[in-house]
């Protein structure tokens, strides 16, 4: 740290102090919300087997009594129930403004109305059944609070709920990880509580019926359980009052000491009084601004470049300084959410934000955006230009509307996404939804139904056509950044970018030089995990890589290899020379512009006479030594010249 560093941190005083608590207090918050989530959790599960009566709950808490009343059950469990609540109130007490997005507000407000109801819930059962050896049994609990206090037990176990739910939610949504699970999980979240209500009443009905005889509270019981509940929740609300105190006197005394000043490129300069976080800045004075995580340090959406008076700022805490290199921050960016200026400041927010002509928000960056593995199809029509230069206006868009609705039909009917249209081609994607491989599979099966599509085109639009449509497609499977964009002009679009979606790109400009319709990579053939038949391997130049991509070619739609011998004669040249040599009444051999062999479809005339009765023409093998076919009578696979390829 620099002098300079080391005199701003002396001054920063109680700020710097409280800065040195979040740095570590976030982590400590989260373990213990997680301790007491999972505790709700197996409580609620554990209600929701009364769907099956009062006996499977019993007996589901058998187990949750072994976890939970073991000796380190119940520390973990009391540990947490203080500490998060504590460093709760230390997070809240470090703001500076309380202008903030509805859900932290709501966050807030649950965590401080849940002891209204938990405190007399743990005084009523825990608490009285240690001291008075009260039956601690579903069948003795239910008959206590069914039916009178049913009513704040359920709304008890919904706030406690929503409340955990919020925080590990908002916590995950900036992992990549997150977004394959996100669905799963939010549908387990709204079933856990509705199940728990469910068994909840019909258990609490259940028991009602059963002949047991009356509780009668003494006197020193009633006297304890009024004493314990005043007791706690004066030393818990006393608490909120004396961090609302806190806040109170913080507030008075820098509003009575020095300003600073704070220059926001693009939105003026203000002067306020030291110890907000920039972040806190943004929000009080309504600068459109990002924060995904709502200022815990756990995304970089909230950067900012110092400008002026980096020197001054204390040096990034741990988190901060982790999180940082790990986007590999130049030097002067910071999170805004993470520094408070006690000098003069000038900032420029890095993240684009949005703004708008009404009463600037937050701006809050699309929760799905993240990095997955997916797998890219780019398609484009062959010798397009050549093809528009012959038809009418009117004719030429009739059949790209055509063309356009027959492929995203295709893509959609494998649980694509058409990411772009662009002239007379299309980039796909598929695995936004399951497993990688499953994405690959999908995409591949889809570039079949494409070819097939492109050639009923033909057959419907042949006699108007002065060329035969053709298609060439590149696939490839790789981690790729998804997300939305948005502005006011063009709306809201999902797009997809990365090196994955300019290899596949790049693959599709291959096909024309290697005359394949369609070209894998083999990445996208491994994510599979299937192979096909008809295919020859090739090596293609990707710019910007020094080895060629090992990718397959499709000279027609692929075909998945269904025997043993399928797979040899896919990954073996000399078996696929030897199957071309004594089947070529089924293929032709297409020497592409490389000096590579590729296999076409048999021309009609020829499958017309190998399925004649008569006697079929002898067909001779290629010549050892090239073992190609010296015809070349497919029109489909005639290497295409630069002034028929202009597209």
């Amino acid at each position: 740290m620099s002098l300079q560093q080391t005199a701003g941190a002396r001054r920063s005083g109680m700020g710097a102090g409280m800065d040195q608590v979040s740095s570590w207090s976030r982590d400590i918050r989260f373990a213990s919300g997680l301790v007491l989530l999972f505790f709700a959790a197996t409580h609620f599960l554990n209600h929701a087997a009364g769907i099956a009566g009062v006996e499977a709950m019993e007996q589901a808490q058998e187990w949750r009594y072994w976890l939970w009343h073991s000796w380190a059950g119940t520390a973990a469990l009391y540990g947490a129930l203080v500490v998060h609540p504590f460093f709760a109130l230390v997070r809240v007490a470090q703001r500076r403004t309380f202008k903030m997005p509805a859900r932290e507000m709501l966050q807030i407000a649950l965590g401080l109305a849940i002891p209204l109801f938990l405190i007399d819930h743990i005084v009523g059962t825990r608490v009285m059944g240690s001291f008075f050896n009260l039956d601690e049994s579903y069948r003795a609990v239910l008959r206590r609070l069914w039916p009178g206090l049913a009513a704040t037990q359920s709304l008890l176990l919904l706030l406690v709920w929503v409340h955990g739910i919020i925080g590990l939610h908002f916590t995950l949504r900036s992992r990549d990880a997150y977004q394959r699970w996100r669905d799963p999980f939010l549908l387990v979240a709204i079933l856990i509580p509705i199940l728990a209500l469910i068994g909840f009443a019909v258990a609490g009905r259940e028991a009602g019926q059963m002949a047991m005889a009356p509780e009668v509270a003494t006197d020193a019981q009633i006297v304890m359980f009024n004493q314990n509940v005043t007791w706690a929740k004066t030393v818990f609300y006393g608490l909120v009052g004396c961090f609302v105190g806190f806040v109170g006197i913080r507030e008075i005394r820098v509003r009575t000491t020095r300003q600073i000043t704070v220059r926001f490129v693009g939105h003026g300069v203000r002067k306020l009084a030291p110890g907000l976080t920039v972040l806190e800045m943004f929000r009080r004075f309504g600068i459109p601004h990002a924060a995904l995580c709502g200022g815990r340090a756990r995304c970089a959406t909230c950067r900012v470049l110092v400008l002026d008076g980096a020197d001054n700022l204390p040096a990034p805490g741990m988190n901060e300084a982790k999180l940082l290199r790990r986007i590999a921050a130049p030097e002067r960016v910071r999170l805004a959410c993470q520094i408070r200026p006690r000098d003069d400041l000038q900032v420029q927010i890095l993240l684009a934000s949005r703004l708008k002509t009404t009463a600037p928000i937050d701006f809050e960056p699309d929760a799905s955006a993240g990095k997955r593995g997916l797998t890219v199809v780019v398609a484009d029509l062959r010798a397009f230009s050549s093809l528009a230069e012959r038809q009418l206006p009117q004719e030429l868009i009739g059949l790209l509307n055509r063309f356009f609705d027959e492929m995203a039909q295709a893509i959609a009917a494998h649980g694509g996404r058409i990411d772009a249209f662009y002239g007379d081609g299309f980039m796909a994607v598929f695995g936004l939804e399951g497993s990688p491989a499953k994405g690959a599979q999908t995409a591949i099966a889809a570039a079949g139904d494409i070819v097939r599509a492109v050639e009923a085109l033909n057959r419907e639009f042949g006699a108007a056509l002065p060329l035969p449509l053709r298609i060439g497609i590149g696939i490839h499977s790789g981690q790729a950044i998804t997300g939305a964009v948005e502005n006011d002009s063009l709306g809201r679009r999902e797009i997809t970018v990365g090196e994955t979606v300019a290899v596949a790109a790049q693959l599709e400009l291959a096909t024309r030089r290697v005359l394949a319709d369609i070209l894998v990579s083999e990445d996208a053939i491994r994510a599979s995990g299937r192979s096909y038949r008809g295919t020859t391997q090739l090596k293609i130049t990707i710019r910007g890589r020094e080895k060629p991509l090992n990718a397959l070619g499709f000279a027609s739609a692929p075909e998945i290899a269904e025997s043993d011998e399928d797979k040899a004669a896919a990954a073996d040249p000399a078996i696929l020379d030897a199957t071309v040599s004594e089947g070529a009444a089924e293929v032709d051999l297409v020497e592409g512009a490389d000096g590579v062999a590729l296999l076409a479809p048999a021309s009609r005339a020829t499958r017309e006479a190998a399925a004649s009765p008569g006697e079929a023409p002898p067909v001779e093998a290629p010549p050892a030594k090239a073992r190609r076919s010296p015809r070349k009578k497919a029109p489909a696979r005639k290497p295409e010249t630069p002034e028929q390829d202009g597209s």
